[in-house]
Order: structure tokens, then C-alpha cells, then sequence
């Protein structure tokens, strides 16, 4: 008979014991650390492609001279589309511009200044003006006063003179040696003597006079303003005026900006690269400022809109990557990210009583599709596949840990092992 080494057989176990409980305590910790794995479906979800829609037309509008394009073409960002008559506001861009340049012209005169030539003028006109009010100061001169006095002289000489013919003609009247004729000559030319001797003598009192006082005053005053003129001259312009002035520019120019924008809403262009839709303008047509000319899809731009019910929402996040298939191309599958979770849920009925009516509570989640060929259209039907794979989740003991009678099993132990393995 075989003899049993009773010591080895008590090591084995005892390794066994070991290991066994070893792992039993890691089972249990992590049970009780709360985490296990649970296996997630993924969620899918109907919805209908949706592109974005442009609706582009002019501010001005006007008659339609041209169109360019046609329904279902595709056109580039920028590309003409409709032209309208924009003859009026071509007369009105260069009326604007002529005005403008006018304003700058004025600008830069105020800002460059009085010329040499200017400055040179006024002063002159101050020299003249002073020169006046001097000669009216001084006036007469001795000279002009000489000259009255021999005037009248002369005046009187004359008069003495055509006095003596007279009383001889009339002496000879008298005894009939002249006629009557030469008498009344005599007494005119008499008369005229006497009167220029009272006109030298008015003229020798008003030089003698010299100047009246309101005549040199007035003088005064023209130099006076002369003065202030050459100052003004060579002052320059104010700096109000010359802030007026490119006031005035700015006010002009922006005019040109304003009427120039006008003219580029004469042409209806393309803002992205996209697809005409509707194109209902013919040439002639007359169209109301901000008339729909045409609708656009934008290419590129296309998304697929689904609504998630309430329970789910916390497995959908922004940016999430999700597979997208389409009717239309079932062996096909698109790449799409969510880019929009709407933040307010929409259901039926309104009042939620109970779990399961949570259900109908849904929020609508807009994701973009990648579609670099152009495929994919508005209106297609397609299917939305998103998340796949294990979440960790901590919903407490589970029911493995249970007793009988629902209460948690308290966590092995190593003793425990031992007394059963015993």
C-alpha cells in the first residue's frame, strides 16, 4: 500500500485555498467598487435629407436686362446669376464722383493755404488804400491852392476887362453909333465873367477848407478793412473750415460708396457654390427691391435631422460621429457628425405620467453628412446609425450579490474560503 505524504497534500491545498481566494476578493472589490461593463446596441433612427436653401434677389431691383444661368445649373461663389438696367445709377455714381472731387479739390485749397500771389495782392490793396486816406488828410496841396487863387485872378482880370466894353458899347448905344445887338453881346459875354469869378472864388473856399471830416472817416474805414483782409489773406483758412471741408468730403464720398453699392445689387450673383432651384425671372421682367429672384442649394451643405426620445438623449453628444445610409444607395454608407441637439424636447401628449410615456418625449438632433461627390439630395429618406460597443455603468449590486431573500451577500473573505474549501 502506497504511503500519502500528508504534508505535500496540505501544501496543495493550501496554494489552492490561496488562489482561490485571491480571486474571489478581486471579483468582489470590484463588485463593490460599483462599475461593471454593459454591452450598448446602437441606436437607429429614421429622418429625411434636408439641404440648405438660399434665397437671393436684389435691393435695388429694377428691369431685368439678362439672365445668365438656368434652373438646375450649378454656379460658383460669385458667379453672375441676373442683371438688372442700372443706367440710372451709373448718371447718378458719376454726378457723385464729380461731387466728391469737387470736395477734395476745396480741401486741399483750404489746407494748402493763401498763395504768394494772394498775399502779395492784399497787401498791395492795403498800400493803395493807405495812400488814398493820406492824400485826403492832406489835401489840398499848396500847389492846388496857388492854382485857385491865380483862377480867380484871372477871372476877375476878365471880368474888369468885359465891365469897361460894356459901359463903352452902352455910351455908343446911346448916340446910335452900335446896334443893339452888339450891346446885349456885350452884356452876356459880362455876365459870364461874373460868374466864373464867383466859380473860382466857391473852389478857392474849398480847398481852403481841406477835407470834410465824414470824407476822411470813410477813407479811414476802406484801409481799415484792407488791413484786415491781407491779415485774413495771410492768416489762411480757419481750422473750422477746413474740418467743414472734410466733412463735406466724407459726406461726398460716402455718397459714391452708398450709390456704387446700389450698382453692384444690379447684379444678382451666386454666395456659394450651389444648385438652382427655382429661376422664375425672365428679361423684362420688372422686380420690386428686395424681390426673390432665385432659390439656391447650397452644395455641400446637406443634413439629416432625427428626433431622439428622452431616455436615449444621454448617448448622443455634439460632435459624435455617427454612419448614415441612404434608400437611394443601399450598398453606400456616408459619414455624418452631429453638430445641434435641440435644447428644448418636443412630445405627445404634453402632460408625462409615466415612465414608458417618457418615451414620446423626443429632441431633434440636426447632423451634417459628408458628401464631397454631390450625391446625396433633398428630400432623400435615410437611416442614422449611432454608438456601438460597452459603456460602464453603476447601478448598485447586482443580482448575482443577492441572497435568497434580496438582501446583498456580504464579500468573500479568505476565511470564508478556507472553512469551505475545508
Amino acid at each position: 500500500m502506497q504511503q500519502i505524504d500528508c504534508r505535500n497534500d496540505w501544501k496543495t491545498r493550501g496554494g489552492l485555498t490561496l488562489a482561490i481566494a485571491i480571486i474571489a476578493l478581486s471579483l468582489n472589490g470590484c463588485h463593490w467598487a460599483g462599475t461593471y461593463f454593459e454591452k450598448k446596441e446602437p441606436l437607429l433612427f429614421s429622418g429625411t435629407v434636408e439641404q440648405q436653401e438660399t434665397r437671393v434677389g436684389s435691393k435695388v431691383g429694377g428691369r431685368v436686362v439678362e439672365v445668365l444661368v438656368q434652373e438646375g445649373e450649378s454656379v460658383e461663389a460669385g458667379q453672375p446669376m441676373v442683371k438688372f438696367e442700372v443706367s440710372e445709377l451709373a448718371a447718378l455714381l458719376a454726378q457723385a464722383e464729380a461731387r466728391a472731387e469737387q470736395q477734395a479739390l476745396r480741401l486741399t485749397k483750404l489746407e494748402s493755404g493763401s498763395r504768394r500771389e494772394e498775399k502779395a495782392q492784399a497787401k498791395a490793396a492795403a498800400e493803395s488804400l493807405r495812400a488814398t486816406l493820406d492824400a485826403v488828410r492832406n489835401w489840398p496841396r499848396q500847389e492846388e491852392t496857388a492854382q485857385a487863387r491865380a483862377s480867380v485872378l484871372a477871372a476877375e482880370a476878365d471880368r474888369d476887362n468885359l465891365r469897361i466894353v460894356f459901359q463903352r458899347l452902352q455910351k455908343l448905344r446911346e448916340t446910335g453909333d452900335v446896334s443893339q445887338q452888339e450891346l446885349d453881346g456885350a452884356r452876356y459875354r459880362l455876365d459870364q465873367s461874373l460868374a466864373r469869378v464867383e466859380i473860382e472864388k466857391r473852389r478857392l473856399e474849398l480847398l481852403l477848407h481841406g477835407s470834410r471830416p465824414e470824407e476822411i472817416r470813410a477813407a479811414e474805414e476802406r484801409y481799415r478793412q484792407a488791413q484786415e483782409s491781407e491779415r485774413l489773406v495771410i492768416a489762411g483758412p480757419r481750422s473750422e473750415e477746413i474740418a467743414d471741408a472734410r466733412a463735406q468730403l466724407a459726406e461726398a464720398r460716402a455718397r459714391v460708396d452708398q450709390i456704387r453699392i446700389q450698382l453692384n445689387e444690379g447684379t444678382v450673383i451666386a454666395p456659394a457654390r450651389s444648385i438652382i432651384e427655382l429661376l422664375p425671372v425672365r428679361p423684362g421682367d420688372l422686380l420690386a427691391p428686395g424681390q426673390i429672384v432665385a432659390r439656391l442649394l447650397e452644395e455641400g451643405r446637406v443634413w439629416v435631422r432625427i428626433y431622439v426620445p428622452e431616455p436615449r438623449l444621454g448617448e448622443v453628444k455634439v460632435g459624435q460621429q455617427v454612419q448614415i445610409r441612404i434608400d437611394t444607395f443601399p450598398d453606400r454608407s456616408f459619414r455624418g457628425s452631429i453638430e445641434q441637439i435641440n435644447s428644448q424636447g418636443e412630445f405627445t401628449p404634453r402632460n408625462i405620467q409615466s415612465r414608458d410615456e417618457r418615451n414620446h418625449q423626443v429632441f431633434g438632433v440636426k447632423i451634417h453628412i459628408e458628401d464631397s461627390s454631390g450625391v446625396i439630395k433633398s428630400g432623400m429618406a435615410a437611416e442614422v446609425t449611432i454608438g456601438q460597443g460597452v459603456s460602464m455603468v453603476s447601478p448598485g449590486p447586482s443580482p448575482s450579490s443577492r441572497t435568497g431573500n434580496g438582501s446583498p451577500q456580504p464579500p468573500f473573505t479568505g476565511s470564508t474560503l478556507d472553512t469551505r474549501l475545508n
